[in-house]
This record gives C-alpha cells, structure tokens and sequence, in this order.
C-alpha cells in the first residue's frame, strides 16, 4: 500500500471544476496534496486523533497520513447548511449529513496550517451585514441599507420608494423539486410593505444607477478585477440572471486606494482569499459585498494565472 505525506489538505466537492484546476497545477508543480470532497467522505476510510493533529485516510490501496508538517488548507465550501432536502431524511441520512459536517469543521485541529479559508472566519464573514459594517468602518462607500420585517418602517424616508431588496443571507428554496434561488431585485418599497413582510426579514437598499459591476479575487497578497458589462454597457440589476452568453469579461484597474481597502477588508475578515463585489458608479466606488467562498473559475481566462496563483500560495504562504 502506498503511504503519502501530503503538504496541502484540499476540502471540496465532487463538481467544483475550480478546485479541478488548483489540483491540475498543484500536480503540475508537483506539490504533495489529498483533496476530500465532502459528497464522497464514506468512499474514505478515515481515522484521526484530535490531540496529536494526525490523519489517515485510505482509499483502495492509497493511503495519506497528515500531521503537524501540513503546510495549508484550501476549504472551499460554506459554512452554513443552505441547501434544505425536499423530503424528510431517512435517520441514517441525518447521521450521516450531521457526523460528517460536523467532522469536516473538526479538521480545524490542524491549527499549524495556513487556512484559505479558516471556517471560523468563513463563518463571520458570510454575514452579509457585518461585511457591510466592517467595510464602513474601513472607509468603503457603502449604499444606505436597512434591513427589516415592519412594513411601517419610514423606507421612504431613510433610503427611497424605489429599493434594492435582497435576502440577508444566500436563499435557496426547494419546491417538491424545484428549487428557487434569490436575486436582488428592483423594485418599490410600496410593493415590499403588505402584511405577509413579518414572516421574515429583508434588506433594502439604495439603488446604485448607471453602475458597471466589479468582481475583485483576491489570494494572499494578489488581486484581480474584472469589469462584468452586456456588450459595452453596465448592468441594471443583479448581473446573475443576464444569460452568461450574453455577458462580456474584462480587465478593470482600481485606484491604489480602493485596491487597498479590499486587502484591508479581507484581512480584517481574517481571510487569505476573497471574492469581493464592488459596483462602480459616478466616479464613486460602492461595496456591495464579499464572498469567503466565492467562485473565480469563470474568471479564469487563459494568462489571467488565478488557478496558479493559487496553487503557488498554497505551496508558499503570503505573510
């Protein structure tokens, strides 16, 4: 049987096409890595001592054994359960869904390792109003937010009749089998305000005009911006429902400051990586949100390097 020692600790999933990537090149540079993919845990054969920070883990006849000399952690999941099941769970499934989350957060014992990203930290800085908070105080322009479920609150007065609404957190809903994802939309606060608003909260917000949509990657102490545009023009809206055909990429330089603030957000966040929304308008920079976990993949063109990069900062730890 084979016995590996692997340098970086991959925690995925069967169908994350980017983290397909980050291995190609880690194996192109010949790093030593194990990638667990949550879906498949019980195809591993898996032991740990929690005290020592050891691990073993076998497959067929494969088998890693980590310890303290593991240098990094790529976590590329959420913390939070968003995806609800469409029918009642069988007490095996429950066993099994709620021993292995449960697990897969336990592998923070390896505490020596750089984590990208942490999941204590992953699991503040879902939050989407302590981001915004967070990047006020950092000196981010921020749009005029408030979130609610009284449908006497003065929205009018404190941010317009017409709003941006959108969920706190990320909505996935499940219909027998359809499921309904949330999107920020447009629309008035008249429409928002009618009796059912109680029965959960939502966030309004200014609506940003004329705005070109910015995504920001970083890793460590590298970053990327992308403009996200319908041909030459910006985009009403929440640029996720546009078809991706339709959609044009390019590269977008930020002010020195601006670049700033977002390394600054992401360590105050205590992350190493961050997908961070911006949307610019009027001369005016407007952050919209950051996401611990967020995709780059699409982002990835040939020579743009994120997948390299990241593979190389999983190999070398930016301070």
């Amino acid at each position: 049987m084979s016995n590996n020692k692997p340098s970086v600790l991959i925690l995925s999933s069967l169908l994350d096409f980017p983290t397909d990537r980050i291995c190609h090149n880690l194996t192109n540079q010949r790093i030593s890595f194990l990638r667990i993919n949550r879906d498949a845990l019980d195809d591993l054969s898996i032991t740990v001592d929690p005290v020592k920070a050891t691990m073993t883990c076998r497959h067929n006849q494969h088998s890693w054994h980590i310890d303290s000399s593991l240098k990094t952690v790529w976590w590329r999941q959420p913390t939070f359960l968003r995806n609800t099941p469409n029918k009642a769970l069988l007490p095996e499934e429950q066993l099994k869904q709620s021993q292995w989350g449960a697990f897969m957060r336990g592998l923070m014992l390896f505490d020596e390792a750089a984590w990208y990203n942490h999941p204590a930290a992953t699991y503040q800085a879902e939050s989407k109003p302590y981001q915004l908070r967070r990047a006020a105080k950092l000196g981010f322009s921020v749009p005029t937010t408030i979130i609610t479920n009284d449908r006497h609150a003065k929205i009018q007065e404190l941010i317009s009749e017409n709003i941006a609404i959108k969920s706190i957190d990320t909505l996935l809903l499940r219909e027998n089998s359809k499921q309904h994802f949330g999107y920020t939309t447009l629309t008035t606060w008249s429409e928002c305000a009618d009796e059912f608003l109680h029965l959960a909260p939502l966030t309004c917000q200014s609506i940003i005009a004329s705005k070109i949509d910015l995504r920001v990657t970083i890793i460590g102490n590298k970053l990327w911006c992308d403009e996200i545009n319908i041909g030459n023009n910006g985009i009403d809206g929440d640029w996720r429902l546009i078809k991706k055909e339709d959609l044009s990429f390019r590269s977008f330089s930020l002010p020195p400051t601006i670049e700033e603030k977002c390394f600054l957000l992401t360590k105050d966040l205590g992350l190493r990586y961050g997908a961070i929304d911006l949307a610019y308008s009027e001369g005016e920079f407007w952050f919209i949100e950051i996401n611990p976990t967020g995709e780059w993949g699409w982002l990835d063109r040939p020579g743009r390097g994120i997948s390299e990069a990241i593979a190389g900062e999983l190999q070398c730890p930016s301070v």
